[in-house]
């Protein structure tokens, strides 16, 4: 009996060199709002001042920042940037064609404290996501978990028949997946917050008015 593989999915993780400095200067940033919760940041999107916190509910049961960080911030457009010669590699080993151009649209953080979760979805079909883990406690049981795209519901021990598929990472580390894919992240049950700053990378041909993944 022959086996045709049909199509796949792959998610990609690396550790972040500069961790370390990441971490720091995120933290800072976080601690000037701590400290002033009016606190105000240049609107590059907005074309005007906006809150740091986006008051707006989505996915993420959780603290979230504004979308557009890397507009405001430099050390996180220095993240986006750092990242996108990784989601170039990616798309050269995949064969992706008519993919020139790779542009961070929203790059934002998320603070995850005890009990804090983002319900299942996904980003759309036209773009990459990246998530930095900046700080995951050691002693929280959250984790990252994609759901399988066909929605196989067999009782299989093999890998890809399985509903979901945990990605457990150590912090200082990103992913890279599809944005097409549905995820979410389980609560956290540690005291400690638990900190990502999740990107979209929309990845097109600069002589094409048209992006895609």
């Amino acid at each position: 009996m022959n086996k045709h593989t049909l199509f796949s999915q792959k998610c990609w993780s690396f550790t972040l060199t500069r961790h370390e400095e990441y971490k720091n200067k995120i933290n800072q940033i976080l601690l000037v709002y701590k400290k002033d919760p009016n606190f105000r940041i240049p609107g590059k999107k907005s074309g005007g001042a906006v809150s740091l916190e986006c008051p707006d509910q989505t996915n993420v049961y959780a603290w979230r920042s504004d979308w557009y960080l890397h507009f405001s911030f430099p050390i996180l457009n220095e993240l986006c940037e750092d990242i996108k010669p990784l989601l170039a590699q990616i798309i050269k080993e995949e064969k992706i064609r008519n993919t020139s151009t790779i542009e961070a649209t929203d790059c934002w953080i998320n603070k995850y404290k005890k009990g804090d979760f983002a319900q299942p979805h996904h980003h759309g079909n036209d773009c990459w996501i990246a998530v930095y883990f900046m700080n995951s406690p050691q002693d929280s049981e959250a984790v990252f978990r994609v759901h399988n795209p066909l929605g196989t519901t067999y009782n299989s021990e093999l890998l890809e028949n399985f509903r979901t598929l945990d990605i457990n990472v150590k912090e200082g580390s990103v992913i890279i997946m599809s944005g097409a894919l549905r995820h979410e992240v389980t609560p956290n049950t540690s005291e400690e917050e638990r900190i990502t700053v999740p990107m979209n990378f929309r990845v097109f041909d600069k002589f094409s008015t048209k992006g895609g993944i």
